[in-house]
């Protein structure tokens, strides 16, 4: 039976997380599980991660499959992970994150029975640290249709959340025509999945049906304050692989050079969101930022162009010591205000 979907775990070191996750995958309809295939990326694991989900491929050997690899990083198991999808769309899911099954069973009809190059869909976060589950959901009066680039950067306020790892499906003889590699070796890579390849997209299908849980909250995690601050190299490094694809612009359908624009301003808008209010240190990396931001001056004078006036806020407010917390609670709904109210593009993230 053909797959109509092809779900790319990456797995290192996930034991704990893995049945949970698996768990999800599992659907009452035995027709639509054998249209769903589940890629288990064992990328170098050492704990017993490759045992929990041999429990999984021994119960549904059709639908589950473990792919074994040396380590070389989350991008470098998405790479490997694209090379064996049979399916028709293929989606990536964190080892330590799952799926809600009803919704996936929905998307996979969908997925069955329309053609599109991309899916952007709604997802939701859990914090575990808080308990505190909030929908990233897209807004749209039409989900019944085909959207082209053009038009979802129209659009790009209200579904600005699915234009993410967790929120974009890809089709993937069109994902694999590009002939595009993921950076591999470093974190962060998600944004360079759910920019480049996005931004050749022509035909592009929303759903605002919650599919992904996306797990925040854990101290260990890449996206943790501590972590991020151990692996600016890695930002870096995702960056100038993003701003390496400012030659092909031309070559875009239209809409994609103002998509690439508007994800490497955000990207960009993260990190000084890091370096400059979530580090504690207000000092510690105003030198590294201003050499970052010289060096992409240079690298791209039109990207500097869009993203200067927002490197010059966020340093006005680390000199104010503004904190995460009243940037959170305060400044970022302000500014939220004032693009409904304005209609202006996302300034400081």
């Amino acid at each position: 039976m053909n797959k109509i979907l092809s779900i790319i775990i990456p797995t290192y070191n996930a034991a704990q997380f893995l049945d949970k996750g698996l768990s999800t995958f599992i659907m009452e309809d035995k027709e639509m599980m054998d249209k769903l295939e589940v890629l288990i990326v064992n990328d170098g694991t050492k704990d017993n991660s490759v045992e929990v989900a041999q429990k999984f491929v021994d119960r549904y050997p059709n639908t589950f499959k473990i792919i074994n690899k040396e380590n070389g990083g989350h991008g470098s198991a998405i790479n490997t992970g694209v090379e064996n999808v049979t399916g028709k769309y293929f989606k990536c899911v964190d080892a330590d994150d799952w799926v809600y099954t009803d919704a996936l069973e929905r998307t996979m009809k969908i997925l069955e029975k329309e053609d599109f190059d991309a899916l952007i869909q709604s997802f939701i976060t859990y914090d575990i640290s808080k308990d505190l589950w909030e929908p990233r959901d897209i807004h749209c009066d039409n989900t019944d249709r085909i959207y082209n680039l053009k038009e979802i950067v129209d659009m790009w306020e209200q579904i600005d959340y699915g234009m993410s790892f967790h929120g974009v499906t890809y089709n993937a003889q069109f994902y694999k025509s590009l002939g595009y590699k993921l950076i591999e070796g470093v974190f962060y890579e998600d944004q360079e999945y759910a920019t480049i390849p996005l931004s050749y997209a022509k035909r592009i299908r929303l759903l605002d049906d919650e599919l992904y849980v996306y797990r925040l909250g854990d101290v260990n995690q890449s996206v943790s304050t501590q972590s991020q601050l151990s692996r600016l190299p890695h930002f870096e490094a995702v960056l100038f692989k993003i701003l390496e694809h400012e030659k092909n612009l031309d070559k875009l359908p239209e809409g994609g050079r103002e998509l690439w624009t508007r994800k490497i301003s955000m990207y960009l808008g993260s990190l000084y969101h890091i370096l400059f209010i979530k580090n504690p240190d207000k000092k510690s990396q105003r030198k590294y930022a201003k050499e970052l931001t010289m060096r992409i001056k240079q690298k791209s004078p039109y990207i500097y162009s869009q993203i200067k006036n927002k490197y010059r806020g966020f340093v006005l407010l680390n000199k104010f010591h503004m904190d995460e917390k009243t940037y959170e609670t305060k400044f970022a709904g302000f500014l939220d205000f004032m693009r409904r109210v304005f209609k202006i593009h996302r300034l400081y993230g």
